[in-house]
Parts: C-alpha cells; sequence; structure tokens
C-alpha cells in the first residue's frame, strides 16, 4: 500500500523550492522563506549520526575540541538554532527508523530523526495515529518535542510533549539518560520545549490512539467575520467553547485592498459516500493549487498564493481528519509569490481581546510607515495545555508577506523588539522556533519551557 508521503499529494508541501535534503540546504533555515537573497551560513563540520552512539562521540569530540555544537534535522526554525557558520553541526535526518511498536499498549519508539508525517502514515496503514501532529510534513520527532509541539487538536490534546512516554537524549558531557513526564519529570521538562538546551534527543516512546484520518470524514462549522475586531471578539468566544471538536482554527487575511476572515471547526458526523465525495473533489481542487504553486510563471504564482490563502476562508463543507491537519501546508507555497515570515505568540484567552489588536495595530504600522509588507494574515488555534498552565491559550501567527528589499534585518529587528515587548506586557509567550529578541532576559520571560520550569522548580532550585 502507499502512503500519502509516497503519492503526488505527499509531493506537495508549504515550500517546495526549499530543499532540506540538501547540501546547500545547510546553509539556510527557515529564514530563507523569507529573504529568499539571503547568504548561507555553512558550517566546516558535519556528522551524520545514525545512531545514539554516533550522536555520544560527536558530543564528546566537539566537547574536547572547545567547539560549539548545533543540531539539525529539516531546519524547520528561523531563529538561530540550527545554523553554525563555520561550525560543527549534528544533522539527525538519517536517524529516522522506528525502533518498536506496541499497538496493545498504544505505543511506539522512533529515532527523533523520524517525521511526524511519515510516522502518522506508517501507523495510519494499521489502523492508528499520533494525536497531536503539526500541520508541516518536514517536521521531525525531535525537533517537536524540542518546540512543544502544537497541531489544530491541541485545544482537547494538548501539546506533542504531552503525548510523551518517554525520551531518551544526550547530554552536553556525552552521557546518555532515559526519562519521561512520569518518571524523573524533573528532568523531561527540562528536555521536553527546552530548544536543545539539555542536550540531543536521540530516541522517543510516543502515545498513539486507534483512528483512521484518512477515511473518517468531519463536518466543517465556519463562522466568517466582517473585520478585524469582530473576528478577535467572535474568535475569543468560540476559542473558549470548542467542546469536542476534532480540530478548529481561525484566519483573518488583509490584502490591502480585501480583507476578510472566518473561524472554521471541524466535527463529528454520520459517515456517507456523498460527504466523502465533497472532501475529495473539494480538497482535491485545492490540493491541485498547492501542487502547481512554483512550476508556473511568477505572476500566476503569485495568484495561486492568493488563490490558496482564499482556499483557507473558504473551505469545503466535509474534510477528512488528515486534510485538516494538513490543510495550509498542502496548499499555500510559502516560497512563491511574495516571500513571507511568521511571528508566532501563544496568548493566554484573558489577554486575548487585548493583545491580538495592539500586535494587529503594530504590524499594520510597519506596512503603513516603511512599505515592507504586501499581504497580512493572523492565524488562532487553541490550546488546552498543563505545560503552559492552568488558563486556556492561543497560538496566534502573524503570517506577513515581504515586499523584496523593504524589510532588512535591522527593521526585522525593531518590529521584532516591539512584538516582544507587547507579549511580555500582557503576560504571553512566544513559540521559540520564530525570531524573538536576542537578549537572553527578556527571552526568558517569554519562553514557554523556562515558564514552566520555574512553576515546577521547588523553592531555592535553579530551573
Amino acid at each position: 500500500m502507499r502512503t500519502a508521503s509516497e503519492s503526488w499529494l505527499g509531493r506537495i508541501d508549504s515550500h517546495q523550492r526549499i530543499s532540506h535534503d540538501s547540501i546547500r540546504g545547510l546553509g539556510y533555515d527557515w529564514s530563507k522563506v523569507a529573504e529568499p537573497d539571503i547568504g548561507p551560513l555553512y558550517p566546516a563540520k558535519l556528522y551524520l549520526a545514525r545512531s545514539t552512539a554516533d550522536v555520544v562521540s560527536a558530543v564528546r569530540e566537539t566537547r574536547q575540541l572547545g567547539q560549539q555544537l548545533r543540531v539539525r534535522s529539516k531546519g524547520h526554525s528561523s531563529n538561530n538554532l540550527v545554523l553554525s557558520d563555520g561550525g560543527a553541526v549534528l544533522l539527525t535526518q538519517l536517524m529516522d527508523g522506528i525502533i518498536g511498536f506496541d499497538p496493545d499498549r498504544l505505543r511506539i519508539t522512533v529515532q527523533a530523526g523520524a517525521t511526524n508525517a511519515a510516522l502518522d502514515d506508517w501507523l495510519a496503514e494499521r489502523g492508528f495515529g499520533l494525536p497531536v501532529v503539526g500541520d508541516h510534513k518536514d517536521i521531525t520527532v525531535g525537533g517537536f518535542v524540542s518546540m512543544g509541539g502544537i497541531s489544530p487538536t491541541s485545544h482537547r490534546l494538548g501539546l506533542f510533549v504531552e503525548h510523551v512516554v518517554e525520551l531518551e537524549y544526550v547530554d552536553g558531557d556525552g552521557q546518555v539518560y532515559r526519562c519521561g513526564p512520569a518518571d524523573d519529570p524533573q528532568r523531561y521538562w527540562r528536555v521536553a520545549g527546552g530548544l536543545g538546551r539539555a542536550g540531543v534527543i536521540t530516541e522517543a516512546t510516543l502515545e498513539v490512539i486507534a483512528i483512521d484520518k484518512y477515511r473518517t470524514v468531519l463536518a466543517t462549522h465556519t463562522t466568517r467575520f466582517p473585520d478585524f475586531d469582530t473576528f478577535v471578539r467572535g474568535t475569543r468566544g468560540q476559542l473558549a467553547d470548542l467542546g469536542d471538536c476534532y480540530a478548529a482554527r481561525g484566519m483573518w487575511l488583509d490584502t490591502g485592498s480585501f480583507s476578510a476572515g472566518q473561524f472554521s471547526s471541524y466535527r463529528s458526523t454520520p459517515q456517507t459516500a456523498w460527504k466523502s465525495a465533497i472532501d475529495k473533489v473539494g480538497y482535491g481542487t485545492l490540493h491541485a493549487i498547492g501542487l502547481a504553486a512554483g512550476t508556473v510563471p511568477a505572476s500566476v504564482d503569485k495568484a495561486l498564493k492568493l488563490a490558496g490563502m482564499a482556499g483557507t476562508l473558504h473551505g469545503p463543507a466535509f474534510a477528512t481528519m488528515k486534510n485538516v491537519e494538513f490543510f495550509t501546508d498542502k496548499l499555500i507555497d510559502t516560497t512563491v509569490g511574495d516571500p513571507s515570515r511568521m511571528l508566532i505568540t501563544l496568548v493566554p484567552l484573558s489577554a486575548y481581546e487585548a493583545l491580538l489588536p495592539r500586535l494587529w495595530q503594530l504590524v499594520g504600522r510597519y506596512r503603513h510607515r516603511h512599505g515592507c509588507f504586501t499581504f497580512l494574515t493572523c492565524y488562532v488555534k487553541g490550546i488546552r495545555s498543563p505545560y503552559l498552565g492552568e488558563e486556556e491559550f492561543a497560538e496566534v501567527t502573524y503570517l506577513l508577506g515581504i515586499r523584496r528589499g523593504a524589510f532588512p534585518d535591522s527593521l526585522l529587528s525593531a518590529l521584532v523588539e516591539e512584538f516582544d515587548e507587547l507579549v511580555i506586557d500582557h503576560g504571553a509567550l512566544r513559540y521559540m522556533h520564530t525570531r524573538t529578541v536576542a537578549d537572553p532576559a527578556r527571552r526568558a520571560l517569554i519562553d514557554p519551557n523556562l515558564r514552566h520550569l520555574a512553576r515546577m522548580a521547588v523553592p531555592g532550585e535553579d530551573a
């Protein structure tokens, strides 16, 4: 049986013009999506790890030589986490094996370089799936654990790190440890969400669920909004009352000449052939847009990108679980048309109506004063996670269309300074793989992992 990753659907992704698997690509991270002409930062030394023993050897060698070791799999980051100009980089792409699967206990153990999408497809052939999956096919298990891991199902299932049973990792001294949230939670939570500070994740045992994501159809319930203020108020209310819906997401789009917003929840529905047909025709059409992106003239590519965004605003009435999870990744190619950059914040719902308009005004002011942005979008998802705290949160992504030559790094840094100041003032957090302030003291205030460790720490203990 072919999995989706082997079919034409698997060849669609959100950045077809960027290669994760080439020597040339090792000089770039996700920032190249925002700055296509950016210069490379190539490492001088590469370690091609295939096992935990290989990781131990690399860590000990670079430590002995006094070199900093960066860890990289697919480079899905834009916050200077995986590049090392003239330095040493450990690649985990070859550490992608499945070590063991226990369907009775609903557990699977994999190497950290395995991608979530390929793993979910492997499980799908056996009637199972991952509870939380990223919406991009090149996110690895190790990378997702290091960040926390958010999906459209996080309003009811939490973060990826809350579905890890056990981790294996190699610390900065080259020592191998195993830990889990139930067994040695202090050690586990220094690794999970820790951006690699505690060491290199090499293996993970994950929870799985019995599910048929490729054939189970959900009904799409959509609310539309006439302006951004109404979008904020309306989505705040819906995020607080999602109930048992399978997944949910909202989007506001402003192209400068057109603006619109919607919020969609995806709910259980009786299964019928007619609903499956609507899903196949509707998403087949949308996926065809994604497949065509990057293969046509630039002017057409720009139109396709806007068509893809329109598709997210007016999705089909029915969708399989898999189409919901990977909706935008197969529809919008960020490497065609206008370049784009993401800034992601994790907002307590109590601060949602205050913070979102302030951030929207901020990016709008930069567009007006500097002419640096073409389109502006705001994506929202709900999160209910003990890792973040007792309160419900929302993941809020500001996707900014970049006018080439008008948004230098100095302007980006200035925007991020103001963006993060607002985030700090409202008690929110950042999703740390997108660009943040560089100052360690201020970064500590917006880092979800450091805040979680501070809540866990016994009095007087240094988290």
